[in-house]
């Protein structure tokens, strides 16, 4: 079992917290979800939870009682948990600790309480080990990557509706200790690495079929990452990285992105009076303001206009939500407008 040195951060902060085949099928999408599931959605690990906050507790700065939460016992999720909606408002969750993909229909997240999750989805030879990040294709594919065989697999939109022991219609092994994952507009998918410290990219036609295949780009921002964690891209392009080892959120530009430009990175957000305190997770809204995850249980958001150069910027918002913390990543509902899929 594969052990990144984000992994035994988080094991440090467990007592801490504890104290305190290609289906290009386009389905029909069903009847629009309530309007009881929109805002932002993440997990916590301490205590479990799956948890929202509504839109208008988004602003400001404080403490949030979560406007849902829900406990289910189709999942531990006890540690760290990707999260990512589908088109048609099923939120999706990756469960590290038991190695299972689950999925909430829109019904089940408008109220809060203990509920079983619609789909389970359960490994099958190595399928799922340690499942840690999340993305939807173009196609509505369900794209995975697990730490601990450091795997990328892809799950059809028949799988997806089946649930059960499915076989990936794709697996990819990739270098090192691969922790979260993002497509860019022209449905290239990329990777972070804490272990190598790296961002890998895959092109479209790498990602048809299973295999070993070599990253078509190699991203190192000149040695300035240091356990690299989520991703995000923004409207215009720029890729953005939670640069957890070193406290800081950098960007860098679709020529960089192209092999071309300055190796380090164009732009770099440093922590505000510790604005940014683990941070590994990021999503961007429509309006271009950034969410970053901490994994302590911080939820920052920072305004379009304070991720336009390098420096650090007070944060718009500053959230925690009352009695959580060891979070992950995060997802918006409704999924944000004009941005490539995260």
């Amino acid at each position: 079992m594969r052990l990144t040195v984000l992994q035994a951060a988080f094991a440090l902060l467990l007592p801490i917290a504890a104290g305190c085949g290609n289906d290009a099928t386009t389905p029909i999408p069903p009847t629009p979800p309530p309007v009881g599931q929109d805002g932002l959605w993440t997990v916590s690990g301490s205590p479990s939870a799956i948890l929202r906050l509504d839109p208008t507790q988004l602003t400001d700065t404080g403490q949030r009682d979560p406007a849902t939460a829900l406990t289910t016992p189709s999942a531990l999720l006890h540690t760290l948990a990707g999260v990512a909606f589908d088109a048609a408002g099923n939120l999706w969750i990756a469960s590290e600790d038991d190695s299972l993909l689950l999925a909430f229909a829109p019904g089940a997240l408008s109220s809060s309480g203990h509920k079983a999750a619609r789909t389970v989805i359960t490994p099958t030879r190595g399928s799922l080990s340690g499942p840690i990040g999340l993305a939807f294709d173009a196609q509505h594919r369900l794209w995975v990557v697990n730490d601990r065989s450091a795997t990328l697999v892809r799950f059809d939109t028949a799988q997806l509706a089946a649930g059960g022991a499915q076989a990936p219609a794709v697996v990819l092994s990739l270098p090192g200790s691969p922790v979260a994952i993002a497509f860019d507009a022209a449905g290239s998918l990329w990777v972070s690495d804490n272990q190598f410290n790296a961002i890998y990219k895959y092109t479209a036609d790498e990602l048809a079929t299973s295999g070993s295949p070599p990253p078509a780009f190699f991203l190192t921002g000149a040695d300035s990452l240091l356990n690299p964690t989520g991703l995000a891209f923004d409207a215009a392009g720029n890729l953005w990285v939670a640069n957890n080892g070193r406290t800081s959120v950098v960007a860098f530009s679709p020529a960089q992105l192209a092999g071309s430009g300055p190796l380090g990175p164009h732009i770099v957000i440093s922590s505000n009076r510790g604005s940014l305190s683990i941070p590994v997770g990021l999503a961007f809204e429509e309006d271009g303001s950034l969410w970053v995850v901490g994994g302590a249980g911080a939820l920052t958001r920072f305004a379009p206009a304070s991720l336009s150069a390098s420096g650090a910027p007070a944060p718009s918002a500053r959230l925690k939500v009352a009695g959580h913390s060891l979070f992950w990543t995060v997802a918006l509902w409704p999924k944000p407008a004009g941005l490539p899929l995260n």
